[in-house]
């Protein structure tokens, strides 16, 4: 007969129970790398960084790049006047880059396409609120909280009767983010200048991968793209231009107590095969056209590249002007989102959603749901950082949980189509981009004295 319960202790009554505690590492020491020239950082083309330690330990997991600069106008080159409206857009620093891709010796592990709206949805979908106002700023991270370029927080003419007297009015268009990135960069001396760090989890679901990796090449690849996407002003300010002086990599090297250093060499002198396993990303782009039904076709391989989660964000002209923000998104009036992995639908039934009528709530569910499902968070212990009014104006993102799959879709090619559904014709210059969160396995053999790499 099955039990229906158990008896149990509070843990206040083991007395006897051991301390835990761990010497297995002996030193934890970032190291910094660099490209060989820094002349190119602003130059349109590939900036790499290779890390050649043939015995050594790396944690690729807790790296980050370090970023450093200064906005100036890009007629004259000279730094902002004060009242100058411009700033940095939130998460800048991806937009600033095309590709990103991360290589292990000979294999790239892992390449992502336009960083900056990737990351950017990824972001939002799962740091918590107070991430903004913390660390993040450092990360050049400060979401927007309205589509207006305006640091100003109550209007110049004008003022309301409070009981007290005379009390300025509030700016409608004030954008606490836009404020906050503004005046990180106005403080400085000459203006504009910054310094970002970008942890390698904020970019890669390689980051995931939280083992040591031993005696292989690592090479870092950032395409460098046009600074048009990483700034926003108002109309009456000068385009500006983003001079990257310094890029370098800060990688841990770890060195273990002997007994471990021991236990890892004979690991690898046994010619051993070791699994590599993430969570990888892939992000496709499209223009859509101007209708009401639209279709989108996307195919990864099956297997190895068995998608769990597929991303959609929309903007419409938010790419040739830095007076328009591409750190948020547009909802495009969506009516109904589907997909489909062959013939198996995600979610089953319709979403009828109306944004005007306010009428979105399950589409913002399946926002919501996607940091307790992939981070094990929960929402009542952690939430998003977007809520619901953010959600309509700023990042209507649509989340389509494809986990549970039939086993037939685990070989071979996996037919992926987005069907979406607008009230009205979609407006020209809409790009989508699509986010597909996949399996990813790769093989790390053992020639007896260092690792290679051996895609499954």
């Amino acid at each position: 007969m099955t039990k229906i319960s158990r008896e149990v202790h509070d843990e206040m009554l083991d007395l006897d129970e051991p301390y835990d505690f761990d010497d297995s590492i002996k030193s934890l020491k970032f190291y910094k790398y660099t490209p060989i020239t820094q002349a190119d950082n602003n130059a349109t083309g590939q900036i790499s960084i290779t890390i050649n330690q043939q015995n050594t330990y790396l944690l690729p997991s807790k790296s980050y790049i370090s970023i450093k600069g200064q906005i100036r106008r890009a007629d004259n080159n000279n730094a902002y006047a004060a009242d100058d409206e411009i700033a940095l857009i939130n998460n800048a620093m991806m937009h600033l880059f095309t590709e990103i891709s991360y290589e292990l010796g000979s294999t790239t592990i892992e390449t992502i396409n336009f960083p900056g709206p990737t990351t950017s949805m990824l972001g939002y979908l799962s740091y918590p609120d107070d991430f903004s106002t913390s660390e993040a700023v450092q990360c050049c991270w400060s979401k927007d909280t309205t589509d207006h370029a305006s640091s100003q927080k109550y209007a110049h003419s004008g003022a309301i009767v409070a009981a007290d007297g005379m009390t300025p009015a509030e700016n409608p268009n004030y954008n606490q983010g836009f404020d906050t990135r503004k005046g990180l960069l106005f403080s400085s001396n000459p203006r504009g200048c910054f310094s970002f760090y970008i942890r390698l989890t904020h970019i890669f679901g390689f980051a995931e991968y939280k083992k040591l990796i031993h005696g292989m090449q690592h090479t870092l690849n950032l395409t460098r793209g046009s600074d048009t996407l990483a700034l926003y002003r108002n109309n009456a300010t000068a385009d500006g231009k983003v001079d990257i002086t310094n890029i370098s990599w800060f990688m841990p090297q770890i060195e273990m107590v002997p007994e471990y250093l021991n236990a890892m060499r004979e690991l690898i002198e046994r010619k051993v095969t070791l699994p590599l396993a993430f969570r990888a990303r892939t992000t496709r782009q499209i223009t859509l056209t101007q209708t009401q039904d639209f279709s989108w076709r996307l195919s990864v391989l099956g297997g190895a590249q068995k998608p769990r989660w597929i991303i959609v964000g929309f903007q419409t002209n938010r790419k040739n002007s830095q007076q328009q923000n591409s750190a948020v998104f547009d909802h495009l009036n969506l009516r109904n989102a589907c997909l489909t992995l062959n013939a198996d639908r995600y979610p089953m039934l319709d979403i009828d959603t109306n944004f005007a009528r306010n009428d979105y709530a399950e589409l913002y569910k399946m926002f919501a749901d996607f940091k307790k499902e992939y981070y094990g968070v929960d929402s009542l212990v952690g939430g998003t950082q977007v809520n619901g009014a953010a959600y309509k104006s700023l990042f209507p993102i649509i989340v389509f949980d494809a986990r549970r799959q039939d086993e037939t879709l685990k070989i071979g090619v996996t037919d992926i189509q987005v069907q979406l559904e607008f009230r009205e014709v979609v407006p020209a210059g809409t790009t989508a981009y699509a986010v597909i969160i996949s399996d990813r396995f790769f093989k790390l053999p053992s020639d007896g004295k260092n690792l290679t790499v051996v895609s499954m």
